[in-house]
């Protein structure tokens, strides 16, 4: 019986466990498609979109961004910080991005409309690619900046174009 009584308290532990995960951001393992080289975005709660994938029981979130460099999900952008790790990917497998290659980048909410009202939408934006080419493209989000977190756009539409550069 107390086997039972253990058993049934460490599930309870882990659901609520799992319950109050929830509601913070998760480490992400982000995912890249190799080669890629320009500003990428994910846009959050999108209706008719996949969910992210994510660990059942572990931490981790999985964003794997399509060769358009625009990621689409109903899932929710959480509030907190969490760990990020870059790979890009091919169908090869995987190779890790050096931290050096994701530069500039901007969360929604740090981002308000002329009437100075928030986006209806959470999103995350940075740029893939060499500091050199950061370099000529930051001021696609830098002319937006009115101070430390603090842009203002029109409409998402004057965010910078997510888009292969290699390819261009």
């Amino acid at each position: 019986m107390a086997a039972t009584n253990g058993k049934l308290l460490l599930l309870v532990l882990l659901l609520s466990t799992a319950g109050c995960e929830a509601e913070h951001r998760r480490p992400a393992n982000v995912y890249i498609p190799n080669g890629y080289v320009g500003w990428v975005r994910i846009e959050y709660e999108v209706k008719g979109a996949p969910e992210l994938e994510r660990d059942f029981f572990g931490p981790w979130e999985y964003q794997r961004f399509p060769k358009s460099g625009l990621l689409r999900t109903s899932s929710k952008l959480n509030d907190g910080a969490a760990s990020v790790n870059y790979f890009y990917y091919s169908d090869g497998g995987e190779k890790s991005l050096p931290y050096e290659m994701v530069n500039g980048g901007i969360i929604s909410w740090c981002v308000k409309k002329l009437d100075h009202s928030y986006f209806e939408r959470d999103f995350l934006t940075f740029f893939v690619g060499p500091k050199e080419e950061y370099e000529k493209h930051k001021h696609e989000l830098e002319r937006f900046r009115k101070g430390d977190c603090v842009y203002v756009v029109n409409s998402l539409d004057d965010l910078p174009k997510v888009g292969n550069l290699s390819r261009q």
